[in-house]
């Protein structure tokens, strides 16, 4: 792609000084009053006399202005009539690529440069001259190669954590690899090391060749180069601060709702512990790569369930025969509950709002005489013994505990835990644990809010400052989607405090400037609240959408998630774009020119 927009404009720029030096130096007649020739070549008509006083203004008389005199007369005319030929010549070569991605979303990753600054020199409306001509945008940041990141996650040669969420459609981005890449200590080995890892996958010897000989790759690519000691910046963190054609508008409005009742399927409940222990690689090779291997109805049948520890008779018995006592007392629970993982990042996939059944926690202890004074707690131990949390009697008494056997009234697949998995609201997803065969009730004092041990809620750099909670999240919507100017497009997404009420939503078109805040108002802390916003664009032009949330103890987002959309009067027809039939990794164009050259 580089390489034939540089031969073009080559050309272009050779073609344009031939022509300069050819026939656009300023020319004089023999009359005084004659001028120079117009723009498009004709003369300009000589019944017109100058006056004195407009002579003056074509000799650049001090205090004169240029009112009722033709601009074709000023010298050098036509010298500016080439300039901005060879401009709008640029324009077409360089204008921004537009995708048509697998799913049918179009998306223009590079602003349209609609509105200009006026004073910017050789800039004219639309000629995206300094977006794609001079910063290049086209072919910088992660997805001017990966046109889709959760599908490069998915075709990656070795397993990476399920980050992604289909049923969300969730868009990972840098921003989530950053999140999990930057302070992570119990998950990632090695902290911050994220630059370490990307450089030698891109320039090790086994890649540097494709990366800089067929994709033309280089530093710019990934950064971008700062004058205000900044250094080399991430160009995809600070893009929308560079590209021009942005339109801000201040104190957004639009319509607002939310929804706490929409809950997903067994399928788009996310599951990263997978690579936590032995059970876990073997459920991922069972359900996540897509097997959908069927589980045996004897695992189901023979699954014993024991609670012992701090209780007054220690038991056992089998899972079915446990339903079907449950079921006879009444006490099996049907409900809309929430799933989050602690680590999940501003913009990821990691919450689940889905319907649940199963048997309450404290039903299960009082079978076992009820919890002897002093206890703190209970501990799920899993079958494979590679447990290491425990939940708060509190869950307990409050029945915010579980051991659940289905999701979306379809009992448990491989990679959600068949036969049951604990679950416990408003804490941590990681105490939720699969093929649970123990509750072991504990008088241990234990630390139920440490990151370890306990039941953690959000996650927190090094500063000890909560880096996703509350977490707001933009869903569906790729860099640049392509909407229809002057018709409302509705924005999708959740907003999640953890164990806390989510008090309010704000959005901002302007780039955080200003934000337009909606009341949440009373609401379930053990489900997820699912919004909209309905925007309807009236300039046509890209836009930036930002949200952010704060909770009722007032806890406002460390992060937000921003969004680049371009509202289009007309919508190209898919044929004239760039038609991606694979986004996870996509061949440069001058790879596709240069075989079609060699055909």
């Amino acid at each position: 792609m580089r390489l034939n927009k540089k031969a073009i404009i080559v050309a272009t720029c050779a073609a344009c000084t031939l022509g300069l030096a050819a026939g656009c130096a300023p020319q004089q007649s023999e009359n005084a009053g004659a001028a120079a020739p117009s723009g498009d070549g004709g003369a300009v008509p000589q019944e017109q006399k100058l006056t004195p006083e407009q002579q003056a203004v074509i000799d650049g008389a001090e205090g004169t202005t240029n009112e009722d005199i033709d601009e074709n007369y000023y010298p050098g005319k036509e010298y500016l009539d080439n300039l901005w030929d060879r401009w709008d010549q640029v324009a077409t070569e360089y204008a921004p690529e537009v995708r048509t991605l697998p799913n049918g979303q179009m998306v223009q990753r590079t602003p349209t440069e609609y509105e200009v600054n006026p004073d910017a020199w050789q800039i004219q409306a639309g000629s995206n001259s300094y977006n794609t001509y001079w910063l290049d945008a086209d072919n910088r940041g992660c997805e001017s190669c990966h046109a889709d990141m959760n599908s490069l996650l998915k075709h990656l040669p070795y397993e990476h954590p399920v980050a992604w969420n289909d049923e969300l459609d969730n868009k990972t981005t840098l921003q989530q690899c950053l999140f999990c890449h930057s302070y992570a200590p119990g998950y990632i080995a090695k902290q911050y090391e994220f630059g370490t890892l990307m450089h030698a996958v891109h320039y090790g010897s086994r890649t540097k060749s494709d990366f800089v000989n067929q994709y033309q790759g280089d530093c710019m690519s990934c950064h971008n180069a700062t004058e205000n000691g900044a250094g080399l910046e991430l160009w995809d963190l600070t893009k929308y601060d560079r590209l021009w054609g942005i339109n801000d508008v201040e104190n957004v409005q639009g319509d607002f709702k939310i929804d706490q009742e929409r809950t997903q399927g067994q399928s788009g409940v996310f599951s990263y512990d997978w690579m936590h222990a032995y059970y876990d690689n073997m459920r991922h090779g069972a359900g996540v790569n897509g097997l959908d291997l069927e589980m045996p109805q004897s695992l189901f049948d023979e699954w014993t369930i024991t609670v012992d520890g701090n209780v007054n008779a220690e038991y056992t018995a089998t899972l079915p025969e446990l339903i079907k006592e449950a079921e006879a007392d009444g006490a099996v629970i049907t409900k809309t509950s929430k799933m989050v993982c602690n680590w999940n990042p501003v913009g990821g996939g990691g919450v689940t709002n889905t319907e649940i059944t199963g048997i309450p926690v404290s039903w299960l202890v009082e079978k076992a005489g009820g919890y002897k004074d002093g206890t703190t707690g209970v501990k799920a131990l899993r079958a494979d013994g590679s447990s290491k949390r425990a939940f708060p009697v509190d869950k307990v008494d409050s029945d915010e505990a579980l051991l659940v056997y289905k999701i979306g009234g379809e009992y448990l697949d491989a990679t959600r835990g068949y036969p049951c998995t604990n679950w416990v609201e408003g804490v941590d997803a990681q105490i939720n644990s699969k093929q649970i065969d123990t509750y072991h009730v504990t008088d241990e004092d234990i630390d139920y809010t440490d990151k370890w041990a306990g039941n953690p809620n959000g996650w927190q750099n090094e500063d000890d400052v909560p880096m996703n909670k509350p977490n707001a999240t933009i869903l569906g919507v790729p860099d640049g989607l392509l909407v229809q100017n002057g018709q409302p497009y509705e924005f999708t997404g959740y907003v999640d405090g953890y164990d806390e009420k989510i008090a309010s939503v704000e959005f901002s078109l302007d780039r955080g400037e200003t934000w337009t805040k909606y009341d949440i108002g009373d609401m379930d802390r053990n489900k997820m609240v699912w919004w909209s916003f309905t925007y309807k664009p009236e300039l046509e032009g890209a836009y930036c959408l930002t949200v952010r949330a704060t909770t009722e103890s007032g806890m406002t987002s460390f992060e937000t998630q921003t969004v680049m959309f371009n509202a289009k009067d007309k919508m190209p027809n898919p044929e004239d774009t760039t038609v991606l039939e694979s986004a996870s990794l996509i061949p440069p164009k001058v790879a596709a020119a240069s075989d079609e050259k060699s055909e």
